[in-house]
């Protein structure tokens, strides 16, 4: 190889390693956490970063009167947007890393962040069993956060920013 084609290659190379590196210490800020009871009724916590880690807990009661005791490490998922005309921060976030003993569940959350003190606050989380894909929903439990507070923690990163990780079994 040439001179010059290796001095392009060390070039790009390293432009590149900036700009991802870049791009993943402005998101390091983002993230998104609450607790208190669904709409449902059912209790909830977590704590979700753009950087993919968090956790999750939530323990709702299905159709059938099964209770569960959910509990998520990390995330496959994290999506920071707004409400429809921007009137509010949202954020999305998907887990494949939850368990209620041993097994296994998908979950995807939507959280709104109306302002303080977090009265008109809502959630809608949708539980399936694991992969998620195919199989039903056990629990759809969407609308205001009772007793409790979501606080979505934006950057100046662009709005829309997402980290997806790459499933693992």
């Amino acid at each position: 190889m040439r001179k010059s084609h290796k001095r392009f290659a060390v070039v790009f190379t390293a432009a590149a390693l900036v700009a991802v590196l870049g791009a993943t210490m402005a998101l390091a800020g983002e993230q998104t956490n609450g607790t208190g009871k669904t709409n449902a009724g059912f209790t909830i916590g977590f704590n979700a970063k753009a950087d993919l880690t968090g956790s999750f807990e939530y323990q709702p009661t299905d159709a059938n009167g099964t209770s569960y005791n959910i509990h998520c490490n990390d995330y496959t998922r994290y999506v920071q947007t707004t409400t429809p005309k921007g009137l509010y921060p949202k954020s999305i976030v998907n887990s494949t890393y939850c368990f209620d003993g041993t097994t296994r569940y998908y979950v995807h959350a939507e959280f709104v962040d109306r302002g303080e003190p977090g009265t008109r606050d809502s959630a809608c989380i949708t539980v399936k069993l694991y992969p998620g894909r195919t199989n039903a929903v056990l629990i759809k439990d969407c609308g205001t956060i009772q007793n409790g507070n979501v606080q979505i923690h934006p950057t100046n990163s662009p709005a829309d920013a997402e980290l997806v990780a790459t499933p693992t079994v």
